[in-house]
């Protein structure tokens, strides 16, 4: 099955309430994309139980680095976690119970069955006014519990459904954006808007930015986009390294500010002190270099404004140069411990 074809079943079981169904769908497209932070908070959804998650957590992520498996499993379980915390308590007399974990399978079976047995919960006939009160009091109490759980599964199942739904829609279009690039960029492109999709949002849409613009003929759009590169950049530079107040000396020796507007200071500062000497490294700060050339260009243009006279060759050459970087810092971070 095609990937718009997978997105229009996923947006079919949204609205028809199979969240169940919709997850499975979405586990499914990520795999087809490669997209494995996706598809693990998908099998979060779909595995509750620790063991049958840490079986298909350990087939996911074969072949990957130590360091990244450790923080998929973390990120992905704050995620979770997150999703599954509750603004009230399942316990009137436990203010912290307050964490619903079930897949999404066990959600509906569950609100099924308390809903059944709210309705078994009769007064057997016969019984005195004495007994029928003490029978009426304690059924109440059940059936209040039982309809705090339900609400409780109902809250989850809407945000695992809006999960599905968000999903499908970034994926739509994002896959939107990458069909007006050139066809050799596509893997690059997806492997780096999955790897900030999951982990920082101000650069994942800066880029999504970026590359809508890239099929535009319009020569303003051209400047824009040039605008929407720098800004993807300086994105890049607060996540990777956040402004400070210090000066440090640089790889060239000199002592240099990095502060929030020297964000090309502070994205050389992290290459240079992230990953040890080597060829490739060397061709990664290359890369880097020629990145600032193209920003200051981009500077120059933004200084005159957005109607300024930009070729389209200049924009598509500078939204490829930041994938190519981008892709390239993204696989020695893979390769590269923590230190």
């Amino acid at each position: 099955m095609d990937l718009s074809n997978l997105i229009q079943r996923i947006y079919d079981h949204v609205e028809a309430g199979e969240v169940d169904k919709a997850t499975v769908a979405c586990l499914r497209l990520a795999r087809q994309l490669r997209d494995t932070f996706s598809v693990l908070m998908f099998l979060r959804e779909l595995y509750p139980d620790r063991r049958q998650l840490g079986t298909a957590f350990a087939q996911e992520t074969k072949g990957l680095k130590k360091e990244a498996v450790e923080f998929l499993w973390k990120s992905t379980l704050e995620h979770w976690i997150d999703e599954r915390t509750l603004d009230f308590s399942l316990d009137p007399d436990l203010d912290d119970k307050n964490v619903l974990g079930m897949g999404v399978d066990g959600l509906r079976a569950e609100i099924g069955q308390l809903e059944k047995a709210i309705e078994d919960l009769r007064l057997p006939p016969g019984m005195g006014d004495y007994d029928t009160a003490a029978f009426t009091h304690k059924y109440n109490n059940i059936k209040a519990q039982y309809r705090i759980k339900i609400r409780a599964c109902l809250t989850i199942w809407e945000r695992i459904r809006t999960r599905c739904l968000y999903y499908a829609s970034r994926v739509e279009g994002q896959i939107q954006s990458q069909d007006r690039t050139s066809g050799f960029v596509e893997r690059v492109q997806a492997d780096v808007n999955n790897y900030y999709a999951a982990r920082s949002e101000a650069v994942y849409s800066k880029l999504q930015k970026a590359a809508s613009l890239i099929d535009s003929t319009d020569p303003e759009d051209h400047a824009l986009l040039l605008t929407s590169i720098r800004r993807a950049v300086k994105a890049v530079a607060d996540y990777h390294f956040p402004p400070t107040a210090e000066t440090v000396v640089g790889p060239d020796g000199q002592p240099h500010q990095l502060g929030d507007e020297q964000y090309l200071n502070r994205l050389q500062q992290f290459c240079y002190e992230r990953f040890p000497s080597s060829a490739s490294s060397k061709l990664l700060r290359a890369e880097l270099d020629y990145l600032n050339v193209f920003v200051k260009r981009v500077n120059d243009v933004a200084s005159k404004g957005v109607h300024s006279e930009v070729t389209h060759v200049e924009a598509r050459q500078g939204l490829l140069g930041l994938y190519m970087f981008l892709s390239n810092l993204i696989g020695k971070l893979d390769s590269v411990p923590e230190p």
